[in-house]
Parts: structure tokens; sequence; C-alpha cells
């Protein structure tokens, strides 16, 4: 199931990110240094002698063993996984370690972590040859630094089985998760310590404005004031938010609306033959937020050029066709084809909310410190 965000790492918050990353852009003495192409006439690299590649991930990444298996045959090269937490946490520790890396690649921030991740000289610069067949829209980063390889919409979903059997409508709008008939319905994660928290957080600014009025205050502020009358439930994580909190599908708790990802659905159903309106669980598509995820080779690797050889294979035909069925998300090459399961009750979400990642990592600090206060 789709992002286990676990709390190894998660006592690093986000504001510690982005004071080291800060810290890290003004002390940084040397630059980045650049990894040459390495695809042979299209196709991937052999090594001649065995290596070993370290791949830094956040816990919810998830490969099949058999495209694992493909490239190490391919290209000689081992990986070995090193995971570390949520996508928050794993940046952290990436940046805490710039220059020294534990692993050769990492993989799982996106583009609310992007500024902080360029800014602390963190990663080497390389420009994959198959980012040709990459969505351009999913290119953002003009430094060559960060390649995307996947992408998804958190968004709010609810339980199907519980606003039927309460007859209640099934709540459309952000307006509507205000409403007293969802009081004490909603949990949500803390942005400070969750991807998923953190990408709601910014959606409502996304959808009412980060400003702040000298007379009324921020109006994203004022709706998160609102949601605290109505009783919201904020949890350090996205596994206590769905397995424990979340009343639908695999969910164990009793409130049925929580934060997760418009590709959830999928993972609760077992019989394909079930109508999409019959599903577990759906998704309020107006609180979508987009999330693309990128991998970079890290500042300091010991195998560059085998951290390169992976980031073409995550682009690959192999991988990219792997990343609906395991980690719950969109690959970013255009015409990978879909899982029927995934292609049939994922929510599509047409136009995302979104903020350019240099507004986030120029703002995140003062948002969260804002939100936190709230919370306090």
């Amino acid at each position: 199931m789709r992002r286990l965000i676990a709390a190894g790492l998660l006592g690093l918050t986000v504001f510690a990110l982005s004071v080291l990353g800060s810290s890290c852009a003004s002390e940084k003495s040397e630059t980045s240094s650049s990894v040459s192409p390495v695809l042979v006439n299209g196709s991937l690299p052999r090594f001649e002698e065995s290596v070993t590649l370290r791949v830094m991930t956040h816990d919810s990444f998830a490969v099949s063993q058999s495209v694992l298996d493909e490239f190490e045959s391919a290209t000689n090269v081992r990986v070995e996984l090193i995971s570390s937490g949520d996508a928050v946490a794993m940046t952290n520790a990436a940046i805490l370690t710039a220059g020294n890396p534990v692993a050769d690649v990492i993989f799982g921030f996106d583009e609310n972590l992007l500024g902080s991740v360029l800014r602390s000289n963190l990663l080497q610069q390389f420009r994959a040859e198959r980012l040709e067949g990459v969505d351009s829209v999913f290119v953002i980063d003009d430094s060559g630094m960060a390649t995307p390889i996947d992408h998804g919409n958190v968004c709010v979903n609810f339980d199907r089985g519980a606003f039927s059997k309460a007859g209640l409508p099934v709540p459309s709008t952000f307006d509507a998760l205000i409403d007293p008939s969802v009081k004490n319905d909603f949990v949500v994660e803390d942005p400070s310590t969750s991807t998923p928290g953190l990408a709601f957080m910014l959606a409502t600014i996304a959808k009412f404005g980060g400003g702040d009025d000298a007379t009324t205050g921020a109006a994203w502020l004022n709706y998160w004031k609102q949601l605290k009358a109505n009783g919201v439930s904020i949890v350090d994580s996205w596994e206590t938010a769905y397995y424990a909190t979340f009343s639908g599908g695999s969910g164990k708790g009793d409130r049925p609306l929580v934060v997760s990802y418009a590709s959830s659905p999928p993972a609760e159903v077992s019989d394909t033959t079930l109508p999409v309106d019959q599903s577990p669980t759906g998704v309020v598509t107006e609180t979508c937020y987009r999330q693309t995820e990128f991998a970079g080779i890290l500042r300091g690797a010991s195998q560059p050029q085998a951290a390169a050889a992976f980031i073409e294979f995550m682009l690959g035909g192999s991988f990219q066709a792997d990343v609906p069925g395991q980690m719950y998300v969109y690959p970013v090459v255009t015409g990978t084809p879909l899982p029927d399961t995934f292609a049939k009750y994922t929510a599509p979400v047409e136009a995302p909310l979104a903020l350019p990642y240099s507004e986030v990592a120029a703002n995140r600090e003062r948002w969260i410190s804002q939100w936190s206060a709230l919370f306090r």
C-alpha cells in the first residue's frame, strides 16, 4: 500500500530541513560535479567487475524482485536498498551527510522538498538520456540534478460504506470538510512529519492563498481554524492516519475521512468486477495536490556511473510499468501501460492543485510554523 510513512527518523522536522538547507547553501565551498551519460547505443552499460550500488529510499519504496534482478543481470550491479523513514526524514538524513553520503542514489524526495535539496548542494548533476520520454510537466528542475520518476496526487479519501450507512452525502469540496455533518470525522497527517500532510497543507494554501491580511490573517489559516473547530484529528504519519484512524478499507479506526492518495482505492479492491462507485473507498478530487517524486545522484557517491545507470533503468519500460502496482502512483514516461485495477479504480484528477517549488522552498518554514502554532 502506498506511502508507508515510518517513524524511524521523524524526530528530524521540516523546520530542521529548511534551516540546515539554508546553512549548507551559505557554507558550501565546492560546486557539484557532473556525471557523464552512461547508455551504450540506448542500452544500459555492463560493468566488468561486480559493484554494489546503495540506494537511499523512503519506507514506501517498492519494486518487484524480478525487475531488480533484470537490472542486476544487465549491468552486473547489485542493488542495496537503504530504507530511511518518510521522505522528509530521508531527505533530512541525506543533507546531514552531504558530500559524505551513506548511499549513491537517493529516491523519493518530491517538489515540496526539492528547494531544500538543491540549496543544500546534495546532488551531482546528471541528465538522463531517457528523460526524452518523460512528460515535460514533470521535468521541473532546470539544473539537471533531480530526475522525475513517478507522480501522483495527495487527496482526501472517504469511507464509502460509512457515509452510505449514515445516509449522509459524501463531501465533495474543501468547504464540505468543515460542515458540522462531518464533525470529528476527519484525520490529517502533521505536515512537519509527513509528506502527505505537507501536501494537504499546501493544497489549502493553493486553494485559499498563503498571504497574510492585516485584518483577517491568512485565508488558509482561517480555514484550518475551522477544521480544528470541526474536530479534525492530527496524527504523525500516513500509516497512523490510514490504518489506525481511518474507518475505510484497511483502516481500523472510526473516522471516515483521511488524507491519502487518489491512487489509494485500487489497493482496497479484491474483486475487479466491482463497479467503481461501489469500491470501499473514494476520493474527494477537488482536494488533490500534485506530487512528483525524484531521484538523484548523491554528491560524494562512490559509484556515480552505476548510480546513473540505475536512474536510466528507473526510466526504462520495466521499472515504469512496475510503479503503479508496487507503489500505487503513476509512471512519468508517456505511454507506459497501467494495470487494469489501477486504471479502473484510481480517481482521475484533471487539474490538481500545485504551487511552484521555489515558492514552497521560500515559505515552507513560515507556513509550517504558523500551522504548528495553531495546533500547539
